[in-house]
């Protein structure tokens, strides 16, 4: 009877080791949910600042606190929903990467303006997300897709529709200085015009012939790390995605398991920015009551957003979802300023308008055709 119960005990233990050593295989997702994924990613971010777009947020910090307290309620239900997968630390470092670059793009749009703040940011951020996981940056495995070319091809043309999208003239007038109106963040979503009367003085000094060439440097290199920030947000989760069998036995190939990681680490991050902010502003800050509940909203829509977002990128590549996804919502930004706030009236504008977005159509065409490669 001992003999038959060592050998019980022993079965079990090689079974444990082998499931501990060879983790069984996740599903593969279907092609077809990443570019579901894509669209819902699309069209969340190109909506989700929407419904605060007409409230004052002036320097938008106390917003970006209570759109993190969103964003993180979001990723603990979503975490629920998929049954509570392990917690990586490591992607924490994505959040407090998402955080910044958010933070710093209130600094840069005072000096540097809205359109070329966004050329720059939005560039950096498509090139970086792009290339790391193309050619495999930072520990990554490089991402290959059946036709490069494509893909390249694809690439470029995204990024000269930014350049031409930055010619669009929105029609507000001086008198209407201070409304919330949506614009272009930088990671190709859109966001809330976090211009004051005051901010606007500010810009307005800084394009006068006496501009400071120093302060306008600076502005660009914030908006290129700005947009460096964004295109490394999925960086950690991604590594250890590609690092399982060798690093992270308990990971998970499904991209909505580093949820709850990842807006943790956006949670953590704003709230230390914030106890910064009120110990500079002396227990002050600017809060506008009737904004909190957007702003939940706002945080609502972009973990949504971002959800599918990782979902493509586990499905497609980051070669492939993340030119697509920084495209689609500025172009959607854009519908919303015609089409519901009125800000971008006049044939000129919607002639560039038109152009623009048939170079994305062109470009998002190339990058499908160049079809994804699973690792």
């Amino acid at each position: 009877m001992h003999v038959f119960q060592d050998e019980i005990t022993e079965n079990i233990t090689t079974i444990i080791a082998n499931s501990t050593i060879t983790p069984s295989p996740d599903p593969t997702t279907p092609i077809g949910i990443g570019y579901i994924s894509v669209l819902i990613s699309v069209i969340f971010f190109g909506s989700n600042f929407v419904p605060a777009a007409k409230y004052p947020i002036k320097d938008g910090l106390s917003f970006q606190f209570f759109m993190c307290c969103g964003i993180w309620i979001t990723g603990a239900v979503i975490n629920l929903i998929v049954g509570s997968p392990p917690f990586f630390p490591l992607v924490l470092i994505g959040g407090a990467l998402w955080t910044t670059g958010n933070i710093l793009s209130v600094f840069v749009i005072t000096i540097n303006g809205l359109g070329l703040s966004m050329l720059l940011w939005c560039t950096s951020n498509l090139f970086m997300g792009w290339a790391s996981g193309h050619f495999g940056w930072f520990g990554l495995i490089a991402e290959q897709v059946e036709k490069p070319i494509f893909n390249y091809i694809g690439v470029t043309l995204a990024v000269l529709s930014g350049l031409v999208f930055l010619f669009i003239n929105t029609g507000k007038n001086k008198k209407n200085i201070g409304e919330q109106q949506p614009i272009l963040q930088s990671d190709g979503t859109p966001t809330i015009n976090r211009f004051t009367e005051e901010e606007s003085k500010m810009d307005s000094t800084l394009s006068s012939p006496k501009i400071n060439i120093r302060m306008r440097i600076i502005g660009c290199v914030l908006a290129i790390i700005s947009g460096i920030f964004f295109g490394l947000v999925f960086t950690p989760s991604t590594y250890i995605q590609d690092h399982r069998k060798d690093k992270y036995p308990t990971a998970s190939k499904n991209g909505l398991h580093y949820i709850f990681s990842l807006f943790t680490g956006i949670f953590l991050s704003s709230s230390f920015y914030y106890l910064i902010y009120m110990i500079v502003k002396r227990n002050r800050p600017y809060v506008y009551i009737e904004s909190i509940l957007p702003a939940f909203i706002c945080g609502i829509m972009w973990a949504i957003a971002e959800a599918g977002f990782l979902v493509a990128n586990s499905s497609l590549s980051q070669a492939i979802s993340f030119p697509l996804i920084s495209i689609g919502p500025s172009t959607l930004a854009v519908l919303w300023s015609i089409l519901y706030f009125k800000d971008i009236v006049g044939l000129r504008n919607y002639f560039i308008f038109g152009g623009g977005t048939v170079i994305r159509i062109i470009a998002a065409i190339f990058i499908i055709l160049s079809k994804p490669i699973p690792n």
